[in-house]
């Protein structure tokens, strides 16, 4: 029972890094032209923020595509058979669909902060936390390849596990400096 447990928490995370990756690559590849090019929304607030950038967010869905290739590369490799038992075209929509959806559900996390009167990089629990994986679901289950791979139980799963996941990450990259808050 707990090996099962085990398992099914490992493919959760397995097929969830083309969604939890993006943001990564967006903060190495941003910085250059801001989504909103420095534009308020109707209430006075930035639309987005200087943290949302076009460069950060075409690099974040380019790394979690390249993170997904990879990872197929990795099954390969090892005879492991979930990316790796799709046709290519349907494991390239769901890697892209996945990646997307991060990078969208990320900004519309922005958006919402923004709307609420949160600055950049303050906290919104669950919002910070969620709003990606919500997005990636919502895009990949428009791909035939999430159906075959996901299933309610690993949905429900990466519900739970993922702020958990998201705070856990964010704190070991703030005690090693790469960030200035823990969130």
């Amino acid at each position: 029972m707990v090996f099962e447990i085990l398992m099914t928490l490992t493919k959760v995370i397995w097929l969830l890094l083309p969604a939890y990756t993006p943001n990564n690559f967006a903060v190495i590849l941003g910085g250059l032209k801001p989504m909103d090019f420095g534009k308020n929304f109707f209430d006075g607030r930035r639309i987005l923020g200087d943290g949302k950038t076009f460069s950060g967010f075409f690099g974040g869905i380019l790394g979690g595509i390249l993170t997904a290739n990879v990872q197929r590369i990795v099954e390969i490799t090892f005879g492991v058979r979930i990316f790796s038992s799709l046709p290519f075209n349907e494991f390239f929509y769901l890697a892209l669909a996945l990646a997307f959806g991060s990078m969208f559900g990320d900004s519309m996390g922005s958006f919402l902060k923004r709307r609420l009167g949160f600055e950049r990089g303050s906290r919104l629990p669950l919002v910070d936390q969620i709003t990606f994986l919500i997005f990636a679901l919502a895009f990949a289950s428009l791909t035939k390849a999430f159906w075959e791979l996901f299933g309610t139980v690993e949905v429900i799963l990466a519900l739970i596990i993922t702020p958990i996941l998201h705070l856990g990450v964010n704190f070991i990259a703030y005690k090693m400096k790469l960030k200035n808050v823990p969130w």
